[in-house]
Order: C-alpha cells, then sequence, then structure tokens
C-alpha cells in the first residue's frame, strides 16, 4: 500500500519539487497547502499517513511556526510530521522536534532526502537532514551570535515580527500579552547586541527565519 503523503509549502516550486521526490519514491501525495489553513482543511477531510510541511507560511487564520505545529499535534496526535525549513537556529529546530516533528529537513539539502525522512517519520524513527544533525550535535559552540542565547518564545516573535507582524498582532496570535511580546523581542535584541529593527530583520534572514 502507498503511503499517503500531504505536502505543504507557501512556495510552489518547493510544492512541485517535493512532490516529484515523494511520488519518484512511491509515496502517494493526495493534496497540497500553501498556508497553515489550507493545510488544516485538507487534514479535516482526506485521511493521511504522514504531512510534510514548511515550518514559515506567513498568512491564514492559524498561523505557521510553533503555532501550527502545536495545533497539528493536539488535533492528530499520533500523525507523523515531517518538516522542510531553512530555520538554522538550533533553539527552534529543537523546539520543534520535542514538540512532535520527528525528522527535519533543511530545504538546501537534496530533496531526495523527504522521501528518506517520510519513511522514518511513518516507522516511529526521527531524521535530520546532515546541517540540522551537525546543529544538534555542536550546538554553535563558537558562534558569538550563539542560537542558545535566544529562547525558542524569543525567536518565534522575532520571526513574526520581521515577517511584518506588528506587537499587538504577535500577542493575538501567540496568545500572549501585548507586554509580554514587546519585552521577549526587547530581549532576544538585548542578547544580540541588536538596536534597530533593520538589523533584527538581517539576523532573521542569516537564520534563515524569514522568507
Amino acid at each position: 500500500m502507498l503511503l499517503r503523503t500531504i505536502i505543504a509549502d507557501d512556495h510552489p516550486v518547493v510544492l512541485m519539487g517535493t512532490r516529484a521526490a515523494l511520488e519518484a519514491c512511491d509515496i502517494e501525495v493526495i493534496g497540497e497547502a500553501a498556508n497553515g489553513d489550507q493545510l488544516l482543511d485538507l487534514l479535516a477531510t482526506r485521511p493521511c499517513d504522514v504531512i510534510v510541511t514548511d515550518f514559515s507560511m506567513p498568512g491564514g487564520r492559524h498561523g505557521d511556526g510553533l503555532l501550527l505545529l502545536d495545533t497539528i499535534r493536539r488535533r492528530y496526535p499520533r500523525l507523523p510530521i515531517v518538516i522542510l525549513t531553512m530555520v538554522n537556529n538550533t533553539a527552534v529546530l529543537q523546539t520543534m522536534h520535542a514538540r512532535g516533528a520527528s525528522c527535519l529537513c533543511d530545504k538546501r539539502a537534496p530533496l531526495r532526502e523527504v522521501a528518506v525522512a517520510v519513511r522514518h517519520a511513518v516507522a516511529g524513527r526521527s531524521f535530520f537532514s546532515e546541517t540540522i544533525r551537525y546543529q544538534f550535535q555542536e550546538k554553535c559552540a563558537e558562534d558569538p551570535l550563539a542560537d542558545v542565547r535566544l529562547s525558542a518564545r524569543e525567536i518565534e516573535v522575532v520571526r513574526l515580527y520581521v515577517s511584518g507582524m506588528s506587537i499587538t498582532q504577535i500577542a493575538d496570535r501567540l496568545s500572549r500579552s501585548v507586554k509580554t511580546v514587546s519585552r521577549q523581542k526587547r530581549d532576544a535584541m538585548s542578547k544580540l547586541g541588536i538596536d534597530h529593527d533593520s538589523r533584527l530583520s538581517e539576523y532573521a534572514r542569516e537564520r534563515g527565519l524569514a522568507s
């Protein structure tokens, strides 16, 4: 029996490449989504064995990132999840895994890894691209802007802020107070030695947090 997979990404070219890579390995793609809302709608109507989803897909009522991951895990606790991502922040990658994404694929790695990750996920095993596995091992100890300096909550605030959301919008989406979100953004900038939002955007791009 073919594995039934739903894939999600806000870039059509990535969707096309992911579908081709999976189907070349006899993994059936039964649906495609361009954001979190579409993904959740598909999951509600098309039973599948595993999902492959981008981490950063701005837009939609349900958001993306850790919020979307938590929603999927809450609604479908046994559904294997493979995440495709450009994120190279160790703290966020570790949080993805801790919150239920058993397999993490670096978008810069060969797409053939996705099929391997899907089969690992369905079998209940973890899979990490080599770059991600290396980060977990090294924890960026030599980096002056080491990922471990920011918490996953701070990174999520930074990611949403540089995507164009206001502090108030972020607070609403993450169900936190405006005061808390403002403090987390300020703390993140302080830890990084950043004193201007433009430099925060540069940091986010360098770390794969901004689309």
